[in-house]
């Protein structure tokens, strides 16, 4: 379990994005009536610079202009950050007409936000010194949760693969995908546990369906289609399975054209996050011995989510995907 941090050892290291100088200097001040020994302060004032910043070095909490550039690029600035490992917290500070901050901030995962020039040093104190103690134990929680998620995830995956590696295979394939197509799922730690147990249903289908090594006759393969629905029953019972992970479960064999299942959705209707993972689940399948067929080539993997944009996949993901992995080979 992560440490609680100790107030009186070493500096809380915050870095600072802030492109104007002005709000920079009045930062500064409030960081210096709190003293040196408590805080250390680290400008940057760009986006970029952020980014690389975090890369090279390690802070504690960082504080991100809202109105970035000009625009709403702090939104943004906050979303990667957070989503670069959780490594800290994130909070937004805003201008007085800005209120409407606060379910953005939420959204994109920052822990809290201030109002610049109406707030003071103890309260800048007290707003880091609780964001830095429930980043820590919302990380610990996490970590315990995605231990569990994953011993379960790989236990579940050698009844039908004897590496059990297949939900650790697809899940970081999905994570890179979202990361690129959707950044404002990334975040969402529910996302890597309906990743990892989108099959979770198959607990409750036989052995003689989920290991034939043949075709389904019909009552088998409804047998097996019922797997996406025990799968949301059984995550809806966990609070913290109940919304991303629950959709996914339930949505991942849904097709773009609207003859997938359980509920034939259609287009949009069904979540993202299920329409990346789908692109994700075939390509693994296919490139992958299953009890039915042996594993056959990355090409003709490609080749069948290619010839499936639009009808089966979600067309844009699709080509994202299709791009990303091309361009992966192309560079080897």
């Amino acid at each position: 379990m992560a440490p609680v941090p100790d107030w009186k050892a070493q500096p809380r290291r915050v870095l600072l994005v802030e492109d104007d100088e002005e709000d920079y200097l009045f930062t500064k001040d409030l960081f210096a009536e709190l003293g040196a020994s408590t805080h250390e302060l680290f400008w940057v004032s760009d986006y970029r610079s952020a980014i690389d910043a975090n890369q090279r070095n390690t802070y504690d909490v960082c504080l991100v202009d809202y109105r970035l550039g000009g625009a709403e690029d702090g939104i943004d600035l906050a979303r990667e950050l957070i989503s670069d490992g959780h490594k800290m917290p994130v909070i937004l500070l805003t201008g007085q007409n800005d209120r409407e901050v606060d379910d953005k901030a939420a959204r994109a995962g920052a822990a809290d936000f201030l109002v610049k020039g109406e707030v003071s040093a103890a309260t800048l104190e007290r707003t880091i010194r609780y964001a830095i103690q429930s980043h820590a134990g919302l990380q610990a929680l996490h970590d315990s949760y995605r231990t569990t998620v994953r011993a379960l995830a790989a236990a579940l995956e050698l009844r039908d693969d004897q590496t059990g590696a297949h939900a650790t295979r697809v899940t970081e394939l999905a994570l890179s995908l979202t990361e690129q197509v959707a950044p404002e799922l990334a975040n969402d730690p529910e996302l890597e546990y309906g990743f990892l147990l989108h099959d979770i249903g198959k607990i409750g289908v036989p052995d003689g369906v989920v290991l034939k090594p043949g075709p389904l006759d019909q009552d088998e393969l409804q047998q097996m289609r019922s797997h996406v629905t025990l799968g949301q029953q059984i995550l809806s019972r966990i609070p913290y399975l109940s919304g991303l992970a629950s959709e996914i479960v339930a949505a991942h064999h849904e097709r773009w054209d609207g003859t997938g299942y359980p509920h034939g959705l259609r287009g949009d209707e069904i979540p993202l996050a299920a329409r990346i993972f789908s692109v994700i689940d075939a390509f693994d399948a296919i490139t992958n011995d299953r009890p039915y067929r042996r594993a056959q080539s990355i090409d003709r993997a490609l080749d069948e989510i290619s010839s499936g944009a639009g009808t089966q996949f979600d067309p844009a993901i699709a080509q994202a995907f299709l791009a990303r992995i091309r361009g992966n080979r192309a560079a080897a």
